[in-house]
């Protein structure tokens, strides 16, 4: 989603998170906030946002919550989840939600001027699921499945996606299937301060998979936690996405967000393929407040020896650890791209990466 531009109440109820630290591993806990934002997209919005933890092993199982209505008349529901089986032998993860968002769209590629925008509004159902299984005590081998069933309701007039100049803007189901690897040695899934987490996956889709697109893609996600002291730790990230085939323009790669060179707004930059680079220190400030100070760079680009274009980003953000056990906080960072447009704020649960 674009960014928010956060304007109105987060409301923290820190008492009653100090009594949650004695409460037994095996509980459920439970921590929500309303949430009121204004942006370019939504105009005024108002919704709510939370987390619920439970027992797992190795780690705790979890499932994020997002509810949001604007004034624009646009509806989000997403549910990102996590379950640790007791066994510890099983992991299964993904996200599932329903969406009627009014997206910008940037262009494809890079060839395309910064100010370039056009709008378009899209409803569908979303579901992210990975099921692995053990290998080793931090090896995983699965299978992921992703399903969107995308349905473009309106775009600005004469506009690339109005205009179905780009492929994939009558809509369509997007179904894909395939195998994934994950190493997992980090010491805390909410706020590591150690270890390693790498998933390497490979998705196709296809008619046999339940798609009207055919493409194949290549993702490698890398991200190791470094200890600096007892309470500093520096987290590092390398990226890279390939895609073969037909991917629909919504199914592309693409920079910007909360997560992908913040700052930038979302998806300001996609094409076939992804590279992207960030570093992260995370530090204590007082009581539960915590910083971090960040850098990055990516690209996207559409065939191999294209010239690339690495886009600049820098921002810091503010952390609350409300849940002081499992060390899960409410982040919110500005980041800083190459211009006055392609900088903002971002509030959201967990951290980037």
């Amino acid at each position: 989603m674009s960014r928010l531009w956060v304007i109105g109440c987060l409301l923290i109820c820190a008492c009653s998170l100090n009594a949650q630290n004695a409460v037994p591993d095996s509980s459920v806990r439970f921590f929500g906030v309303p949430l009121l934002s204004y942006s370019n997209d939504t105009y005024w919005a108002f919704g709510a946002a939370g987390i619920v933890t439970f027992r797992g092993n190795p780690l705790r199982s979890s499932v994020t919550f997002g509810l949001l209505y604007t004034q624009r008349k646009q509806f989000l529901l997403y549910l990102p989840y996590q379950w640790f089986s007791p066994d510890g032998q099983w992991r299964i993860y993904g996200e599932a939600g329903w969406y009627k968002y009014l997206y910008q769209y940037f262009g494809v590629g890079n060839a395309y001027p910064n100010d370039f925008l056009e709008t378009y509004t899209a409803q569908y159902p979303r579901l992210r699921l990975t099921v692995a299984k053990h290998l080793t005590t931090r090896q995983l081998v699965g299978l992921r499945y992703n399903l969107d069933v995308y349905n473009i309701v309106s775009s600005s007039a004469e506009s690339e996606v109005a205009r179905k100049v780009v492929y994939g803007a009558a809509g369509g189901r997007s179904s894909g299937f395939g195998p994934v690897w994950l190493y997992d040695s980090r010491d805390n899934q909410f706020y590591p301060h150690q270890g390693w987490l790498a998933e390497a996956a490979l998705l196709t889709e296809h008619e046999f998979t339940g798609s009207d697109f055919e493409f194949l893609r290549f993702s490698l996600d890398a991200v190791r936690y470094w200890p600096l002291g007892p309470n500093m730790t520096l987290a590092t990230q390398l990226m890279a996405q390939f895609t073969g085939g037909n991917a629909p323009f919504f199914n592309l790669s693409q920079l910007g967000g909360t997560k992908k060179l913040r700052g930038y707004p979302d998806g300001k930059y996609r094409d076939r393929h992804l590279l992207l680079g960030q570093a992260e220190w995370r530090f204590p400030i007082f009581w539960r407040f915590k910083g971090a100070l960040f850098v990055a760079t990516g690209t996207i680009f559409g065939t191999a020896g294209q010239p690339l274009h690495w886009r600049p980003q820098g921002g810091g953000g503010l952390r609350f650890e409300f849940d002081k056990k499992q060390q899960i906080h409410l982040r919110v960072d500005y980041g800083i791209g190459d211009g006055r447009e392609n900088s903002g704020f971002y509030l959201t649960f967990g951290e980037a990466f």
